[in-house]
Formats: structure tokens, sequence, C-alpha cells
């Protein structure tokens, strides 16, 4: 029974606390400033080519809610992205590539 509490207290301050889009963002942004890939790529292959024309609708964020969490994802120029997901106020990014 103290647990069954604990879960739904614990899920009602998660509802409470999910982090806003702005807070995704202002996380997103930090992330991106701080990416610098390893190496340059010396070949140009299909993926660059399809990453390069995505890149060109970049700064185009999904936000999405699940109630007590919540998920962002940003196109960057290239065939990188930034995936956030958030919960309880707190916003974790990393940059991927596709």
């Amino acid at each position: 029974m103290r647990l069954l509490l604990l879960l739904l207290i614990a899920g009602i301050a998660a509802y409470f606390t999910v982090p806003t889009r702005a807070q995704h963002e202002a996380a997103a942004r930090a992330s991106m400033q701080t990416y610098h890939p390893d190496v340059a790529a010396e070949h140009f292959s299909l993926d660059d080519v399809v990453g390069y024309a995505k890149g060109a609708f970049a700064g185009t964020g999904s936000y999405q809610s699940f109630y007590i969490a919540s998920r962002y994802t940003l196109d960057m120029p290239g065939p990188e992205y930034v995936e956030c997901y958030g919960a309880f106020t707190l916003v974790q990014c990393q940059v991927k590539r596709s």
C-alpha cells in the first residue's frame, strides 16, 4: 500500500514538473554549442547528401509531452540531430547521427 501511494505521489509530482518546450530548446542549443565532430568525413556519401538536404529545414524542433516526461528532437545541418528527454524539470540532450 505504501509503494502504491509513493508511486502515485511521484506520478503527480512528475505531471506538474514536466519540462516545457522552452526548457528543451535551451538545453538543445547548449548541447549543440558544445558539440564538435571528432573527424571530418573525407568523402561524401549518400547519407551526407541526405543529411545536408535535411539540414535545409534545420531549426524546426518536435516537442512531445507524455504527461510525466517529455521528448524533443531538433534537426541540425548535416546528418546530426539533437534528442532531448526531460522529467522533473531536468532535461538531458545528446547529439546523434542519423
